[in-house]
């Protein structure tokens, strides 16, 4: 057994050296540029279930023309220098730094927030106490110091939330949160509460909702299942929240660390000329050039122009900013220095250069060259000629005429018997919905029977639309057989039938034959490039795609 076991080890581990270094296998050549078979799998998802060998075949080749029609549109595309296209460029910028940060999110956070044993048994153990608590609610740490601090000196707690809690759930109530048990509250708010005796009063504690003053009132024993009725859900309720929470911690450390400074001179410049408002306004014009580059904001790494603290505030917050409040500028202009942070902290683990963003940002590159290229070469080619349109919609009349449609509720039953007697209880005045959700055993009994529009001689349901226009309105129609057994139907409205006029289909009609002009240019063009760029495709190759996992979900 012992040798058995062994000899599928070595079989396994050679598989896998294999089906690795299948990976860099040619697919396909197209002119200079290659598509490899690891590069294909990481596109390609297997059928489920598995297809036969012929099918699988046709549905790779399928997607290998796709790839290489790609390759084809993003050669030209270069040919053309559309690559040295500013809007271009800066596309691409904005989408290497989100790669870049979704590689940093996943290695410093996904990977390493999958909950443990001992996190488990302590969330259960947590779970047991209950508090009560008060809490006042101040947008900056410097009123929640000054608040804290009016508390510690004797200020009443309850009389002060009413004030100046800026939480509506709680403000009228002094502050009064109730009894909340673990895993109500966010993580940093929570941890402060039951860090707490009763009676006592905490720092100030920032959330994403702002600075909290916390007082614990008490706490009190909570009735839980046992622990092996409760791991389960509380895994799973850990895997939701714990990477939210290290993803806050992180981007905390991260801001702290930064040592951001603004600079008060320059900014008391800006805001002399801002308007004498109460809380944000529209930032007053930019000056000169030199104004423009005077520096404004500093931190670990870099520092911001006054042009570039303006473009941010623009792009964040609308172009609005109350420039002599310095403390919730503070706030601002960290929260809009967390790109800068996070990509600076990428790049200085040198993501740019992991293989898997690298082949990441290589595959958004190809599409960004084959659409602008596709976006040049093909749209401005499409036009749909009016009277064509209206020639098309005078021979294809009958095409746009909506047949008559009824709403219909229906009891479907297996036996004549059922239905009859359905249909007594309804003729009786019983509930029709109830009815139908107590005897039909059709998919619409969840829906108190209601089966929607059926339309004049409705292929779907050729039966059910033969009674529906046959019977009265509100009226309970007698038992007739449907292909899954028999039926008592109802109509609650009808609407006749109509001939849709041109206006009406005027730009789906344009749409469709606009559709139809593209794909026979792009068709004509995938030919001329293919004259252009050879191509040539491995089939041998090609059917050992799909025998591994993409490179994303190892």
């Amino acid at each position: 057994m012992r040798k058995l076991l062994g000899l599928a080890l070595v079989l396994s581990l050679v598989l896998t050296v294999v089906s690795c270094g299948n990976r860099g296998k040619v697919i396909a050549k197209v002119g200079s540029q290659k598509i490899t078979l690891g590069q294909f799998d990481d596109n390609y998802r297997a059928p489920v279930p598995p297809q036969d060998s012929a099918a699988a075949m046709t549905n790779k080749k399928l997607l290998l023309d796709q790839m290489v029609e790609q390759k084809l549109l993003a050669l030209e595309a270069l040919a053309r220098n559309l690559d040295k296209e500013p809007k271009l460029q800066k596309e691409y910028e904005d989408l290497t730094k989100n790669m870049l940060m979704g590689q940093l999110y996943r290695q410093e956070i996904l990977d390493k927030s999958q909950p443990t044993d001992r996190e488990i048994k302590d969330y259960y153990q947590r779970m047991g106490t209950e508090a009560k608590a008060r809490h006042i609610l101040v947008k900056t740490e410097e009123e929640a110091k000054a608040v804290y601090q009016s508390l510690k000196d004797g200020a009443d707690f309850e009389e002060t939330a009413r004030q100046k809690s800026q939480d509506p759930g709680s403000a009228s109530r002094g502050g009064d949160l109730g009894w909340f048990g673990w895993g109500r509250m966010v993580q940093a708010f929570q941890k402060a509460v039951f860090d707490l005796k009763p009676g006592q009063l905490g720092k100030p504690v920032q959330t994403p909702f702002g600075f909290h003053i916390i007082r614990m009132d008490s706490t009190r024993p909570a009735e839980i299942k046992p622990f092996d009725q409760m791991k389960d859900m509380i895994k799973q309720q850990l895997t939701a929240s714990k990477p939210r929470e290290m993803a806050t911690e992180y981007v905390d450390k991260v801001k702290s660390s930064a040592k951001v400074k603004i600079k008060k001179d320059v900014l008391d410049m800006l805001a002399a000329k801002q308007p004498q408002t109460m809380g944000p306004a529209p930032l007053p014009p930019l000056g000169d050039e030199t104004e423009k580059k005077k520096v404004i904001v500093t931190y670990s790494g870099g520092s911001w122009t006054v042009e570039v603290f303006y473009n941010k505030l623009n792009k964040m917050f609308g172009g609005n900013a109350d420039l002599r409040n310095s403390a919730v500028l503070e706030q601002q202009v960290q929260a809009m220095l967390v790109e800068d942070l996070l990509l600076a902290r990428a790049k200085s683990k040198n993501l740019q250069n992991n293989p898997k963003v690298k082949q990441q940002m290589e595959k958004a590159w190809d599409e960004m060259l084959a659409a602008a290229f596709y976006q040049a070469e093909v749209g401005p080619k499409v036009s749909v000629n009016p009277e064509s349109v209206k020639v098309f919609y005078a021979r294809n009349k009958k095409a746009f005429y909506q047949p008559a449609k009824a709403m219909v509720h229906q009891i479907v039953t297996r036996t004549k018997p059922e239905a009859d007697a359905a249909y007594k209880l309804l003729s009786q005045g019983a509930d029709f919905a109830a009815t139908a959700a107590e005897r039909s055993v059709d998919w619409t009994k969840s829906s108190g029977g209601a089966l929607g529009e059926v339309a004049q001689n409705d292929p779907r349901f050729p039966e059910v639309s033969k009674a529906a226009f046959a019977a009265g309105l509100n009226q309970i129609t007698r038992p007739f057989a449907v292909k899954e057994g028999f039926a008592v139907i109802k109509v609650s409205a009808r609407t006749p039938g109509k001939q849709m006029s041109f206006d009406e289909v005027k730009a789906s009609i344009e749409q469709n034959m606009a559709q139809g002009q593209e794909q026979i240019l792009y068709l004509s063009l995938i030919e001329a490039l293919k004259s252009k760029y050879p191509v040539t495709v491995d089939e041998n190759v090609l059917k050992l795609a799909g025998q591994q996992k993409p490179e994303e979900e190892k």
